[in-house]
């Protein structure tokens, strides 16, 4: 009993904290950029879906594209019109240039083979990539993110709370490194 207590309060925390850094991604590194990223037509996959919260953000803003989750597990989705695949972030089941946008969020540091989401990624595309960090480690882990890839930065931040969690985002174009 004690421990099913446990795990529903850690659901209802990580839920709550993922959506407010979730917004954040949405408002500060998405949206700005909708003159490039076709939210409405763009293939999206998410490396690490875990419950889909970020996708049912999405589907709450009635964005209406294709979706596909990868994870190691099946979980209950948020939003049950998601394309789920079981499978490693490591040797994605796709081709290469398969999605306009490869998205990441704090599941990074748990891929040995990072460079996958840079050859499903067709030219041109984006990827969102994020790293769990704190205000004396988010300049290093930033810095590693960038240096797993061969893309061009457009933009890079923190988002969520320095008294709950925080992240470390980057927004990657896919092409020729300006």
């Amino acid at each position: 009993m004690t421990q099913e207590f446990t795990r529903e309060i850690y659901s209802d925390w990580m839920r709550s904290t993922q959506e407010k850094k979730y917004k954040e991604i949405l408002l500060d590194f998405i949206l700005p950029m909708k003159d490039k990223i076709n939210l409405d037509r763009d293939k999206i996959l998410d490396v690490g879906i875990g419950k889909g919260w970020f996708e049912k953000k999405l589907r709450d803003r009635g964005i209406e594209n294709s979706i596909i989750g990868l994870d190691v597990e099946k979980m209950g989705l948020a939003s049950k019109d998601i394309e789920f695949i079981v499978g490693s972030g490591d040797y994605m089941p796709f081709r290469n240039n398969s999605f306009d946008i490869v998205l990441s969020f704090d599941t990074i540091h748990l891929l040995k083979r990072p460079q996958e989401i840079e050859r499903v990624l067709s030219d041109d595309g984006y990827a969102i990539i994020s790293t769990h960090c704190n205000e004396r480690n988010f300049k290093k882990r930033g810095d590693k993110i960038k240096s797993l890839f061969d893309m061009e930065v457009l933009k890079e931040g923190i988002v969520g709370d320095p008294n709950d969690e925080m992240s470390y985002v980057v927004l990657f174009r896919n092409g020729s490194v300006v």
